[in-house]
Parts: C-alpha cells; sequence; structure tokens
C-alpha cells in the first residue's frame, strides 16, 4: 500500500472521521426508548463505519487525491458537519427520533436550519458522502453515496408519512408548504 502523502491523509482524516462524529453525536442527541429496536440505527452505522470511513478510507489510500478534489471535499465536509451541528443543536431535548423510527416530535420544528428545509440532517449525511466522493471519485465511492442518497431520500419520505398522519398534521402541512425537503424554496 502506498505512503499517502500528509494533504491526502489530512483530507481522508478529515472526510472520512465525518460519518464517525455523526455517530458519535447522534447517539448523544437523540433520545431512542429502546435502540436495538430501531432499524435506523443500525444502517446509519453500518453506512456510516462502512459505507462512510471504511469505504473512503481503504479507496482513498489507494488512490492519490488531487488537491482541486482535496479542496472540495474538505469544504464539503466542514459544511455537512456544520450544518449536522447546527440541526443536532437545533432539536436538541425534543422528541426527534431515528430515521424509521417510531417517535414523532410534539410540535413542528421551524427554526435555525429547519426554517429553510425539511430534513438539514439527512442533508448532512449526503453532504458528507458528496465529500468522500470528491475526495475519491471511484466506482465504490459513487455507489455508496448514491445507495445512502436514497436511504436517507427513502427516511425522509418515510418521516413525512408519520408526520402527516399524526397529531400535528396541519401545522407540518402548512410547514411542507413554505420549506423545502433538502433544498430551500425560492
Amino acid at each position: 500500500m502506498p505512503v499517502p502523502t500528509i494533504p491526502q491523509a489530512v483530507t481522508l482524516f478529515l472526510v472520512g472521521g465525518v460519518f464517525l462524529h455523526f455517530m458519535v453525536a447522534g447517539g448523544k442527541m437523540l433520545q431512542v426508548p429502546n435502540p436495538d429496536l430501531e432499524p435506523g440505527a443500525w444502517v446509519a452505522q453500518i453506512l456510516f463505519v462502512f459505507g462512510g470511513t471504511v469505504a473512503t478510507w481503504f479507496v482513498g489510500l489507494h488512490h492519490p487525491i488531487s488537491l482541486a478534489n482535496g479542496v472540495v471535499a474538505v469544504i464539503l465536509a466542514t459544511g455537512s458537519v456544520a450544518l449536522y451541528e447546527w440541526s443536532r443543536h437545533t432539536i436538541m431535548r425534543r422528541q426527534f427520533g431515528i430515521a424509521w423510527g417510531y417517535q414523532v416530535p410534539d410540535a413542528v420544528c421551524d427554526e435555525g436550519p429547519y426554517r429553510f428545509v425539511r430534513h438539514p440532517i439527512y442533508l448532512s449525511y449526503m453532504l458528507a458522502h458528496l465529500a468522500a466522493v470528491a475526495a475519491v471519485p471511484h466506482w465504490l465511492t459513487a455507489s455508496i453515496c448514491t445507495v445512502a442518497a436514497a436511504l436517507f431520500a427513502h427516511a425522509a419520505f418515510d418521516d413525512e408519512r408519520k408526520l402527516a398522519a399524526s397529531g400535528i398534521s396541519a401545522d407540518y402541512a402548512a410547514y411542507r408548504e413554505r420549506t423545502g425537503m433538502f433544498l430551500p424554496k425560492l
């Protein structure tokens, strides 16, 4: 295995480390009554560890990273963590649950990044996977990014289905009218 250059090692550490950050910070944020029964917890952990960190580090250690790719990857990874942390701190101590879980919040959150998009945490996950593709444009990172985007879009649609059938459905319908799913409405 070739020895990575210092910029390549730093890029891989930052981009791969984002996924580990999601796991650790997410575990502290979400109040899940029984995480063993929540399928989203298992899907996210597998996707973050193997699809994010391990795949990025493995492919990145075998392929050089150009300066342009590294810069774009670090910008995307930094943006991903910033959006995640902004979202995480906005919903801290609310009844938000894990993807494909059973919890429904007591009220619509339209503060922080939720003013602009309905699913900023899923968007931050997608940005992290795009950062991996930007760092190491390889069929494996691109495939994992595609699968991750599909899974997180499915999780968002599942959340919306549960919210539409909940006690806050009227408030959520109004929120949907004024807020984009992953991109802000103009």
